[in-house]
């Protein structure tokens, strides 16, 4: 889906030069809003931005200062586009080179890590609040925590301040829980295992020198931790690129946190028709890990879309026996409806039709028809009543 800029005849009068200046902003905020939304993990529409139809640089009556920079959110296809402004804001660029130039390159001590736990785990997804973080504490069954990590600010502080690493998941890019605060509490309830999704570098080159000071204190409280991105395009999104790239990823994670067990993904439509893990897709993510992993002592995981997955198993079998000690992890999206409990049957069957379910782990949001039908009597029933 290409953008198409429509022809603006410029006027002289500043009044309206003022307006049209005015309103061209206003048109580029809307496109960082449309690839905000249309972009992420759990959307339905995929989308490619290719780049606009350049604006004239200058006109007879009107000189307008140009600077071109990437419109979106960094954990998105980046949507190139031209600001016309007194300036522009910094790019994910900068604050990527900014936090390359700060982070450590060394961990201060020497990282030791829990070793890989079993995938049979109980996830509470998506903990990037301090609500919904002490809910997953409160709850005894939850073995384990995803959080998303990306840069912004934290709720109260002074936004004109540099991004720091919060927790949040994209487009949103203020939270109440950094991830200092997060990692803190992690440490400090001792029981749970913690999955960090990195949505873009410059957040990965700023943790993971925290992650590898604290992974003594993990270690000694056999809490395992993971260090997960999309590396790769997959599934119905496989001409975008990825926020987080592989090679990159890969080397931050055996500079600053060696021995940290990683957990790899495609970027994917999980609600896409049709498409599923290829032979392509499994031999790119294998040739990865041997490119990158062959020596490295933490574990592996691969983290796949669950409806996607169980459409056709069979090349991700391969993958896992081609990486020796491998798990899987099937997941669904933050915004992505949920899987009935007959579908998630299904994708268990299908992967114990190939031999290899006994490594694989479920981080599912999972509606039953039966309990979800009852509720609703119940609701429609104590409606009634008040009326």
């Amino acid at each position: 889906m290409g953008i198409c800029l429509p022809f603006v005849r410029i006027i002289s009068q500043r009044s309206l030069r003022l307006k049209f200046l005015a309103g061209l902003k206003l048109g580029m905020a809307g496109l960082c809003v449309v690839g905000c939304t249309l972009g992420g993990r759990g959307s339905i529409f995929p989308l490619q931005w290719p780049s606009p139809l350049p604006l004239p640089q200058k006109s007879r009556h009107l000189h307008l200062k140009v600077c071109h920079y990437m419109l979106s959110d960094p954990d998105r296809k980046m949507v190139s586009a031209t600001d016309v402004a007194a300036g522009c804001t910094r790019s994910d660029q900068q604050q990527h080179t900014e936090a390359v130039a700060t982070a450590p390159k060394r961990p201060a001590v020497p990282t030791k890590w829990a070793p890989l736990p079993s995938p049979k785990q109980v996830w509470a997804h998506s903990c990037v609040t301090w609500a919904k973080l002490n809910d997953a504490l409160a709850d005894p069954s939850v073995t384990a925590f995803e959080v998303d990590v990306t840069m912004g600010h934290v709720v109260g502080s002074d936004r004109s301040s540099d991004p720091v690493p919060i927790m949040a998941h994209p487009p949103s890019r203020t939270s109440d829980l950094s991830f200092e605060a997060c990692l803190e509490a992690v440490i400090q309830d001792g029981r749970r295992h913690v999955k960090f999704d990195f949505k873009n570098l410059a957040s990965v080159e700023l943790c993971l020198p925290m992650l590898a000071a604290a992974s003594s204190r993990l270690a000694a409280n056999r809490q395992a931790v993971w260090l997960n991105a999309d590396v790769l395009p997959g599934p119905g999104l496989r001409s975008w690129s990825c926020a987080v790239p592989a090679e990159a990823f890969l080397a931050a994670a055996a500079e600053l946190c060696p021995g940290a067990h990683l957990s790899l993904g495609w970027k994917v439509n999980p609600v896409g028709w049709n498409d599923t893990y290829t032979e392509a897709d499994c031999q790119a993510m294998a040739a990865l890990c041997n490119k990158h992993l062959k020596e490295a002592s933490g574990g592996i995981v691969f983290a796949v879309a669950a409806r996607v997955a169980g459409r056709d198993p069979n090349a991700l079998a391969g993958l896992l026996r081609s990486v020796p000690n491998s798990q899987l992890l099937l997941w669904t999206g933050t915004w992505e409806p949920p899987v009935s409990s007959g579908a998630l049957q299904a994708i268990h069957d299908a992967l114990s039709g190939v031999g290899v379910v006994g490594c694989c782990g479920f981080d599912c949001q999972v509606l039953d028809p039966c309990i979800a039908w009852r509720k609703f009597l119940t609701d429609i029933s104590r409606h009634l009543m008040l009326v």
